[in-house]
């Protein structure tokens, strides 16, 4: 399992990460079974990634979250016993969001007529971009975590999507060919994370679009190159 503790890595990483309960405590994260108890733990993950993007991970505390949810630190601490657990359910949370996009991005490449690359390239390069805006704590909770227990690596999962995309863009290629591929676009896609990142660049947006046309070269010669 590729999952690390952040307390366990190296002293360049976030540290101390665990803001556990009582030491007694051993009761682990209960999954609430009703819709109000559900709404609740909502409630209380979209205060986490408020204060994790605000303070970051070391800073933020488990007072500091419930109290964000208006709620009491005991019924935090009923569903998620540690910080280190409230952030495992966070990120699980974004990433399931992120495959959702990309499940209906595979989809509309499944229909997708040749005249539409141009535009379907231009959403494929913003995802991530547009992605971070939308979740401004899964960049710090990636970077730090790589995994999720039971998911795998995050990096992995969406490399893997990539490629589903390409494959219905193009079904007569090896899966093998579509990983290659996909590991490219991925690349194009943090390029235009970081590029619309670095605030010193006053043309990022211009450069974003140069991206989006390397994109959209990279899924034609994609679909041009399929076996007959």
């Amino acid at each position: 399992m590729e999952y690390m503790s952040m307390s366990s890595q190296n002293a360049s990483d976030p540290v101390d990460a665990v803001d556990s309960i009582d030491p007694g405590a051993t009761a682990r994260a209960k999954a609430p079974q009703r819709e109000r108890g559900r709404a609740r733990v909502a409630a209380l993950l979209e205060a986490a990634g408020q204060v994790f993007a605000e303070k970051g991970y070391d800073a933020a505390t488990m007072t500091a979250i419930a109290a964000r949810a208006g709620s009491s630190i005991g019924s935090l601490y009923q569903f998620f016993p540690t910080k280190d657990e409230v952030a495992q359910a966070l990120l699980q949370r974004y990433l399931d969001a992120l495959m959702e996009q990309m499940h209906a991005l595979r989809a509309e490449a499944a229909a997708l007529e040749a005249h539409g690359i141009a535009g379907f390239a231009a959403r494929l390069t913003r995802t991530l971009i547009r992605f971070r805006d939308a979740y401004p704590a899964f960049a710090m909770l990636a970077e730090s975590y790589g995994s999720v227990p039971g998911s795998g690596s995050i990096r992995g999962r969406l490399r893997a999507e990539i490629g589903a995309v390409l494959l219905a863009l193009a079904p007569a290629q090896s899966a093998e060919r579509a990983e290659a591929r996909a590991a490219v676009v991925q690349h194009l896609m943090k390029s235009a994370v970081a590029i619309n990142g670095d605030t010193a660049f006053a043309n990022r947006e211009a450069a974003v679009v140069e991206l989006e046309r390397l994109v959209e070269h990279c899924l034609h010669d994609w679909i041009d190159s399929q076996p007959a």
